[in-house]
């Protein structure tokens, strides 16, 4: 079933934490929800889960107005991202826990419990007699993920569950994760500060912003089409170059841009390149296409494991480029852009954007 959330507000006495919330959660889709710290995110997950009233709109669970019920009638399960497993528990009765609310037969307890803890890969041997803390984070995680799967729940609400783990841990959970919600058919919301872990896992992604949404839609529609400047500038190395307009187009400083054409004179806008879009040599070659280049100078290079980051000064504006290779020496280089993948966004509004 659709889950539907419409016109949604929640306010913190005089600070209002959500303003007109309206999206639709496919039935069986990943929904992944990233932003700033205080954008509301949590808020927002807790509105769904019920465990806070929202003082607007409502919430639609297939035909069912669930604005108004608890949280124990919703058929919601949430993973945290503490785990928030009963250390007194073994591991069988925090999984177990709630189906026994639900007033299930043992032998159906027992077979569900199994069959959940084999799906995320624990092993089931003495799982009657281990506790959680007996267990590495990466496991815990697991088992607090079991425990919301055997409910069967109509949605699937995650926040922040894999923060708390290492690198390595969190890819593979990742793909672990994705694979369940799929093969379950589970509807699954899921919030993340951690934008590559949005982007990979998600069917569709959330933008939000001071409490409103500033974009959603597929991963790659939101990272190649963004709609304002938050969003292009928010979604993977991003730099922003500020950029002015005459004699028919825009300048950095005093070096024309001439692939993007202006209307009007003396306007400031705000230029968004990402580091993998843009191109370092240290001669001067002859723009083909939409290809610009400008003058600058490379202060830095940084070595990250699968590539290097650059630093290099454009009319006193810093941009940070990406590179598979290294690149020999410092100093005066050519920096080329492609007119297809900046975007362009005008200083007074910095609402609608356009990929140039």
């Amino acid at each position: 079933m659709d889950i539907l959330i419409k016109d949604l507000n929640k306010f913190y006495q005089s600070k209002q934490a959500l303003h007109d919330i309206h999206m639709t959660l496919p039935a069986g889709s990943f929904t992944a929800i990233v932003g700033p710290s205080g954008c509301g995110k949590t808020t927002l997950m807790r509105c769904l889960a019920g465990f806070l009233q929202a003082d607007q709109g409502t919430i639609h669970f297939g035909e069912k107005d669930v604005t108004d019920v608890s949280p124990q009638k919703r058929e919601t399960a949430m993973v945290f991202q503490n785990y928030a497993l009963w250390p007194h528990m073994s591991v069988f009765d925090n999984i177990a826990y709630g189906l026994k609310l639900k007033k299930l037969l043992k032998a159906q307890i027992e077979e569900k419990v199994m069959r959940m803890l084999e799906k995320v890969e624990i092993d089931t041997a003495d799982v009657k007699k281990r506790f959680p803390t007996q267990y590495s984070g990466g496991q815990q995680q697991r088992i607090a993920l079991a425990r919301a799967l055997v409910l069967e729940p109509a949605l699937l609400l995650m926040d922040e569950p894999l923060s708390n783990l290492d690198a390595k841990v969190r890819q593979r959970l990742r793909v672990e994760i994705r694979k369940l919600q799929k093969e379950l058919g589970i509807t699954a919301v899921y919030v993340t500060h951690d934008q590559e872990e949005a982007l990979s896992m998600a069917d569709q992604v959330i933008i939000m912003n001071q409490g409103r949404i500033e974009q959603m839609g597929r991963p790659e529609e939101l990272y190649r089409q963004p709609k304002s400047y938050f969003v292009a500038h928010f979604l993977g190395n991003s730099n922003t170059l500020t950029v002015s307009s005459r004699d028919g187009q825009y300048w950095i400083g005093n070096q024309p841009l001439p692939m993007l054409p202006a209307s009007g004179a003396g306007k400031t806008s705000r230029l968004v390149v990402r580091g993998e879009d843009a191109r370092i040599s240290f001669q001067a070659e002859q723009p083909v296409q939409s290809q610009m280049q400008v003058k600058g100078v490379l202060r830095e290079s940084l070595f990250l494991g699968a590539g290097y980051r650059h630093w290099v000064e454009v009319e006193d504006q810093s941009l940070f480029i990406d590179t598979e290779n290294p690149l020999e020496g410092k100093g005066a280089c050519y920096v080329s852009l492609s007119a297809e993948t900046c975007y362009l966004f005008e200083e007074e509004t910095l609402g609608e954007g356009r990929a140039s």
